[in-house]
């Protein structure tokens, strides 16, 4: 078996300023589509907020694993309880 060798790593070309501004002001990470929300999840308006929660461990395992086996995700499943459990709290303080 015969080694391989070379001088030194081959360099990228240089990037003109022309193809630098194209990449920066339309390249990766500006999309400008508008995503639209897959089945099954809601949209969330407005800003969001972030909530941390302490769960047993096993409790969390077993909710990662049915959503896991039902195809949705974690978050989009807890977003429709807050908002199911939000409603029923609302009706029961106007009583």
């Amino acid at each position: 078996m015969s080694k391989k060798s070379f001088s030194r790593a081959p360099r990228p070309k240089q990037l003109t300023p022309e193809t630098i501004d194209a990449y920066v002001h339309g390249g990766a990470g500006h999309d400008t589509r508008a995503s639209a929300p897959k089945s099954g999840e809601r949209s969330l308006e407005g800003t969001t907020k972030r909530l941390s929660l302490d769960l047993p461990e096993e409790a969390h395992r077993r909710f990662k694993v049915a959503c896991a086996a039902t195809g949705r995700k974690m978050a989009t499943e807890l977003t429709i309880f807050i908002e199911r459990r939000t409603k029923e709290l609302e009706q029961e303080a106007l009583n």
